[in-house]
């Protein structure tokens, strides 16, 4: 009997030890997943160093989570980079590098017409979450290049987000853009409705943020006296109103991210939800925004993870984070952060990871481009690693600065010209303006961090310089880029004729087991249906049974109109 007690008493510890292991190895709950992006923001936050804002509930994030210092956007605009960011590939190399390519472009002379239309294997990155029931939602930019595809959200409104869900226990990805930090808003309201009324710019999708600017404390106002200036601008009143003006709409955007974390709280749902916090380019502000330099492409990144998920996090370390990012890494991050495998042909690489996962090697360099900026076309590729950025000019004779409807408006920009005309800029200040591009430029972003002085001529940089001429053609050969394809040619192949294909309505039939089976002759068509009532169309993944009520089924391929709807009684 004593035996056969201290044999129960071993096979109790064994199962204890067996249900521990279980327990330790069993896949992770799935994470929510909330991102909040500002538009057209460099570092300038508490968190990352900046006095001048007040970033309390951003601030907050970061001293809990993960701050990346080294994260950059493939493009220093918005549309290039938002298609990046949504399908986790390179705009250069998909065909979505052209700002912009959506129907909001007003057509100008040689400029095409079209939206682009990207390979059929690509999908934006939420569609594989809503195949692994995840519900997503977007409030509300999209700008992705091709479209607004009903297949990518399940929900995509002003107001749209997590509460939209019918099932309260469903995991969702939630997206939301705050366009007060855009650069719309640094230009007094006078010159802003003037342009909107010559030009002719749709303001629905800027009306919350801009004619509704969250309120801050008059003491958080940016006094523009304090502001200390990069060496490109001249220190003329109006440059730094306008910096001025951008500091304090950061202030204002830092209201909106605590009114999302405010909603999670009361939700009870801050314990098992990820919070990622971007910008989508640099600052709204000339020689920034559209540009190459770590003015428009350096970015903030944060990753808040809550501190029951973090043990089931590879890659986590609490603080700065100093890895090389690259803002097509967080869709492949967002899918494996969910337990959900990765393509193979996404470009990106996770930076964090389930505990199950192997985490790929770090990057050594980031990648981006310039193409045409509204009417103004330019050729440029950027390679850089964690001190040294290459730039190739493919266009060199095109100016540095050219005029551009839209920054033209800026009063600083202005006033730059004006001082360029009257002679009362310095050579740092004016060769950005009007000068010709030399065909390389290279800067130690370390001891250069404004990239004013270009090394590409100095012979005790000839080794780095081959470096970076080595990697961007190893980059460009790896992934591909439109590089040489004009834009005329890029468009007729998308929209043959100048119109665009329109997306053929799915097939339903009922199989032996009464499901749905839904498909389309076309690759790279995406399928959702619905009930009748339905508000919400779902993402066709797999047969599903008949409900005894009328059915809608309707398709889309990335860049085409949607197809007819198909009803089914």
């Amino acid at each position: 009997m004593k035996k056969y007690g201290i044999f129960l008493v071993l096979l109790a510890i064994a199962a204890l030890f067996t249900q521990t292991r279980f327990s330790i190895e069993r896949p992770p709950v799935r994470p929510n997943i909330v991102w909040i992006m500002a538009e057209d923001i460099n570092l300038h936050l508490g968190c990352f160093g900046e006095k001048l804002v007040h970033t309390p509930n951003i601030d907050r994030l970061a001293a809990n989570g993960i701050r990346c210092t080294n994260a950059y956007t493939v493009s220093g605009v918005c549309a290039p980079s938002r298609a990046s960011i949504i399908t986790g590939m390179y705009s250069t190399a998909i065909g979505t590098q052209h700002m912009r390519q959506a129907k909001s472009l007003t057509p100008y002379e040689g400029v095409p017409f079209y939206n682009a239309v990207p390979p059929a294997h690509i999908k934006a990155f939420p569609e594989y979450l809503r195949q692994n029931g995840y519900f997503c939602t977007n409030n509300r930019k999209t700008d992705y290049q091709f479209g607004e595809p009903f297949t990518v959200w399940d929900s995509h409104s002003n107001k749209a987000g997590w509460r939209d869900r019918s099932e309260k226990n469903q995991p969702f990805f939630s997206c939301y853009t705050f366009e007060s930090t855009h650069e719309i808003n640094v230009w007094p309201d006078s010159t802003k409705w003037r342009f909107f009324k010559e030009f002719g710019v749709d303001t629905m999708r800027l009306v919350n943020d801009v004619k509704h600017r969250p309120k801050i404390e008059e003491k958080y106002i940016v006094n523009p006296s304090d502001l200390v200036l990069p060496p490109y601008y001249p220190d003329a009143p109006m440059v730094r109103a306008d910096i001025a003006r951008h500091y304090t709409n950061i202030s204002r955007m830092d209201t909106q991210v605590g009114a999302i974390l405010k909603q999670l709280d009361e939700d009870g749902l801050s314990d098992n939800t990820i919070i990622v916090f971007m910008g989508d380019n640099g600052d709204g502000l000339p020689r920034a925004k559209r540009w190459l330099y770590d003015s428009g492409i350096h970015v903030p990144l944060i990753v808040y993870i809550p501190e029951k998920l973090k043990p089931r996090i590879k890659g986590y370390t609490k603080g700065i984070d100093n890895q090389m990012i690259s803002f097509i890494d967080l869709a492949p991050t967002m899918l494996s952060l969910s337990g959900i495998p990765i393509p193979k042909h996404l470009h990106g690489r996770p930076f964090l990871t389930t505990s199950t996962n192997t985490l790929p090697k770090r990057r050594t360099y980031i990648h981006a481009g310039r193409d045409r900026m509204d009417n103004r076309y330019d050729l440029q590729r950027a390679v850089r690693d964690s001190r040294y950025k290459y730039i190739r000019n493919y266009m060199p004779d095109v100016p540095y600065t050219q005029q551009l409807d839209f920054m033209y408006q800026m009063p600083m920009m202005q006033e730059i010209l004006t001082y360029e005309k009257a002679g009362k800029l310095t050579p740092i200040q004016s060769y950005w303006l009007f000068k010709k591009k030399p065909k390389e430029e290279l800067y130690d972003t370390q001891t250069d961090p404004h990239e004013i002085k270009n090394l590409a001529d100095s012979p005790q940089y000839k080794l780095v310089l081959n470096r970076m001429r080595e990697e961007l053609a190893r980059w460009q050969g790896s992934v591909g880029d439109y590089l040489e394809m004009p834009e005329v040619v890029q468009a007729e192949k998308m929209w043959p004729q100048g119109k665009q294909p329109k997306t053929p309505a799915p097939k339903a039939v009922l199989n032996t087991q009464k499901k749905w089976v839904l498909n389309s002759n076309i690759d790279g068509v995406s399928i959702g249906y619905r009930w009748e009532g339905e508000s919400f169309w779902r993402l066709y993944v797999k047969p599903f049974a008949a409900a005894g009520k009328p059915l809608e089924v309707k398709a889309v391929r990335y860049g085409w109109a949607e197809s007819e709807v198909v009803k089914i009684h």
